[in-house]
Order: structure tokens, then sequence, then C-alpha cells
């Protein structure tokens, strides 16, 4: 099998034309190991096509065009890969940063709710009218007869209240 003619020709114009193809290479990439895989990838596509070549024939501008595809190929590839990966990450991390919004809101919501049940039965009644139900100070002073003052009063010190235990809880 040595003495096949096209793996003599491969032999020769491996021998002639791998360290013109190997700094080509190592221009395009700037990296001696990416340079070496794409010289072997050149070669290998060589000898796949080794039919098409004839025995004087110059093949350095075929072995230039196919350096010249595999790293193009290979940067495709590369971006691609980086690409996806990006994207992946930043899928992972907006869907991390959502997961801690709505724990952080969920906590913050159930604190909110323990100061609530706190206040006094009259405080939380208008502040849950005011807040939950989206009542007015004039509704809820005519529904508990009380007078807009009284529940805008009670509406200032519920908040004032909230505000003061929450910055003590979250150390603001």
């Amino acid at each position: 099998m040595s003495d096949n003619p096209s793996r003599i020709l491969f032999g020769q114009l491996f021998e002639a034309n791998r360290e013109k193809v190997y700094r080509f290479a190592f221009k395009l990439t700037d990296d001696r190991q990416r340079a070496e895989e794409v010289t072997q990838q050149c070669f290998i596509k060589l000898w796949e096509n080794i039919h098409k070549v004839q025995k004087d024939q110059d093949v350095f501008p075929l072995l230039f065009v196919f350096v010249k595809h595999i790293v193009i190929d290979e940067t495709r590839k590369l971006y691609r890969e980086r690409k996806s990966l990006s994207q992946l990450s930043s899928t992972q991390i907006s869907t991390d940063k959502g997961d801690e919004e709505t724990l952080m809101r969920k906590e913050f919501s159930e604190q909110v709710h323990k100061l609530i049940e706190q206040m006094p039965e009259q405080r939380r009644n208008i502040y849950l009218l005011s807040r939950d139900k989206g009542k007015s100070h004039k509704e809820i002073a005519d529904q508990l007869s009380l007078s807009p003052m009284t529940v805008r009063n009670h509406l200032n010190l519920a908040l004032q209240y909230i505000r003061r235990e929450m910055m003590a809880h979250y150390d603001m």
C-alpha cells in the first residue's frame, strides 16, 4: 500500500507544503495550537480530494483556500457557541433575578402583612379599606362613622408605622 500513487503524491505534497500551510494558518489564528489543528484539517481535506490533484500541479492555492475556509468555519462556529452561551447565561441571570425579585417581593409583602396585623383594629381597618379596597377618606369615614380627618390621621400613623418598622427590619 505504501507504493500507492495517491499516497506517494500526498506525502510529497505534505512535505512540500506543510510549513507554508502552518505559517498561513498561524497568521490567521495567531494561536500555535489552533494553527496546528487547522493544518491537520487542511491536509485531511487534501487527502479527501487527492483524486482531483495532478502530479505536477501547484496545490498551494487549493490549500490556501482550504485553510481560509476552515478558519472561517471555526470562527463562525466559535461565534455561534459564544452567542448561545451568552444568551443562555443572560436568560439564566434574568431568570435568577426574576426569582430573586419574586422572593423579595413575597418577603416584603409578608412583612407588611404582619405589621398590618399588629396595628390597632380601627387603624388596621382604615388602612385595609384605603389600600386594599381603594376607598377614599370620605367613603371610609362614612362607612365607619368617623370624620375624614380621623381617617387621614389613622392612615398617616399606619404608613409611618409600616415605614419605620420596614426600615428597621431591612436596616435601611
